[in-house]
């Protein structure tokens, strides 16, 4: 949702010191010997470092600030806040959210093959965990369009195979979370355009 010249992506979270989202990543899959402890690649996996980076990089541009929205749309109280403006007529809405946590955990995979032996899939754990700041949200039309400057602290945490590495941030929530046009809050059914 961010759509700002510069996006934070998952990617870009581990490669904090330059502009190379795939270097600090690369450095770190390396060092950690990681690729060494999967069964069935051996020596071998040393070598496979630069193109499993490249693949994780690829699947790590996405915007971090993304399960964020997803949680704030199944929240209740931003929903009924949703449904109550949606007529668009009134006022707005402002909700009031606590210091709260959110987490997401995903298992990203990459399939390796050496010497056309069999693929061999290497499955990564990514936990992302954000804490945020007391917030108060602007919800009219229907959507969730405004947000009180706050702070989020994120943690990304990639394991595989017994090992696995931290990267923590702290972001202005603006930066994470863009809402140029409004995050819609309800089903795409209930912003259905009613007969007149």
């Amino acid at each position: 949702m961010n759509t700002s010249s510069h996006r934070i992506t998952i990617a870009s979270h581990f490669n904090q010191t330059g502009p190379d989202t795939s270097a600090q990543l690369n450095d770190l899959i390396r060092s950690s010997k990681v690729l060494g402890l999967v069964p069935h690649l051996g020596p071998a996996g040393r070598l496979m470092s630069a193109p499993v980076t490249r693949a994780l990089t690829a699947t790590f541009d996405r915007d971090l600030g993304d399960p964020i929205l997803w949680v704030w749309r199944t929240h209740r109280v931003l929903q009924d806040a949703a449904s109550t403006t949606l007529a668009g007529t009134g006022s707005p809405e402002y909700v009031t959210l606590a210091e709260h946590e959110i987490s997401s955990l995903h298992h990203p995979e990459v399939d390796v093959t050496v010497d056309r032996h069999a693929p061999v899939t290497i499955t990564f754990d990514l936990t992302l965990l954000f804490r945020l700041e007391s917030l108060r949200l602007t919800v009219q039309g229907g959507l969730l369009t405004g947000l009180s400057p706050g702070a989020c602290s994120v943690d990304v945490t990639l394991g595989a195979h017994g090992f696995d590495f931290k990267r923590s941030a702290k972001y202005a929530l603006q930066e994470l979370v863009t809402l140029h046009t409004g995050l819609r809050l309800l089903p795409a059914s209930a912003y259905a355009v009613q007969p007149v």
